[in-house]
């Protein structure tokens, strides 16, 4: 399993296309070419930046390099970025994220 870190600028206004795109190529990535799941993030000065894993780094590769029928997401996406920083690939070494839908942890007052 690796892990890839994408990270982008977008341009004002542009947000909530770059969402629906973003959210398409996911789901796209999850159905076809091996992605296990990803998560989009904001930061408090405008960066945008995406977590997702994959079975391996062949199907990270093989998922980009594709043309099929969600060229419309992809062009959602490229019109809503300002800049784009090149993909990271991580291979975990340790792991204590917890899985969406488990019960939340007790916080301490």
């Amino acid at each position: 399993m690796i892990a890839v870190l994408f990270h982008w600028e977008l341009k004002p206004g542009y947000e909530q296309s770059f969402k629906e795109g973003w959210s398409e190529i996911i789901q796209r990535n999850i159905e076809k070419y091996g992605a296990l799941g990803s998560r989009l993030h904001k930061t408090k000065d405008n960066q945008w930046l995406s977590y997702s894993q994959w079975v391996s780094e062949k199907h990270f590769i093989n998922a980009q390099n594709l043309k099929d029928s969600h060229e419309n997401a992809r062009i959602k996406m490229i019109n809503a970025i300002s800049k784009a920083y090149p993909p990271i690939a991580m291979v975990p070494m340790l792991d204590h994220l917890m899985a969406t839908g488990l019960s939340q942890p007790h916080l301490l007052p």
